[in-house]
């Protein structure tokens, strides 16, 4: 039975046996296998967190939830040697603006609009994608054509215990669970008010994804 909201949770992390797989880092379920093979942690999602603590504005989990995301994309563009140079006041679609600088970009610097949607919704049946819901105004600026402004939606996986949010270990600090993107240019027109954007799940929004995008559009491509 799934714990409930208010029932404390935690990650048990298991050291594992030491294993000679040279310099690739593998993924097991939740957790990893250090780079050097010397350890590993399973991290599971059992509910035996320690003592639950007081989270303010319970009643702001949608706008908490895109902070959060936010939080996530402007780590990865600080990875990627990105500079945030918009943040529009007033939302009408693009909610970050990301500029990359590099003598091999054309004109030497590479730009990218950002669409962001934060879900605790499930990944596809067969795992394979991440859906959300955006605004018919929203779907058509992303997917018209404009070989001058590059465009992409990220599609943010929350889950949705804030709980599990957010895991500090000796080694790292865990962002969960993950952003994955899509391009919507060449889709087609709709009648409907909204529309359901999926996103691939090989898409996955980190730096190297970030940089090779970047890298595309200051050639003059697409993201």
């Amino acid at each position: 039975m799934a714990p409930s909201e208010s029932e404390p949770r935690k990650l048990v992390h298991i050291k594992a046996i030491p294993a000679s797989i040279g310099s690739a880092k593998v993924y097991r379920g939740g957790g990893f296998v250090a780079e050097d093979g010397s350890q590993a942690e399973l991290v599971t999602d059992e509910p035996t967190r320690s003592a639950s603590v007081l989270r303010g504005s319970p009643s702001r989990k949608t706008d908490l939830m895109e902070a959060f995301q936010e939080a996530y994309v402007r780590a990865v563009a600080a990875a990627a040697g990105c500079v945030v140079v918009g943040r529009p006041e007033i939302d009408e679609g693009v909610d970050i603006i990301l500029s990359h600088t590099s003598n091999q970009h054309r004109a030497g610097k590479a730009r990218l609009e950002i669409q962001m949607k934060a879900t605790a919704t499930a990944l596809s049946a067969d795992g394979s994608s991440i859906s959300a819901r955006i605004g018919r105004n929203r779907y058509d600026y992303f997917r018209t054509d404009d070989p001058a402004v590059s465009k992409i939606v990220v599609i943010m996986h929350i889950p949705r215990l804030q709980d599990d949010w957010l895991y500090l270990t000796d080694d790292a600090l865990m962002l969960r669970h993950r952003s994955y993107w899509v391009s919507l240019h060449g889709y087609p027109a709709t009648t409907t008010d909204s529309v359901t954007v999926a996103a691939p799940c090989s898409n996955k929004f980190d730096d190297i994804a970030l940089c090779e995008m970047m890298e595309k559009v200051g050639r003059g491509g697409r993201p």
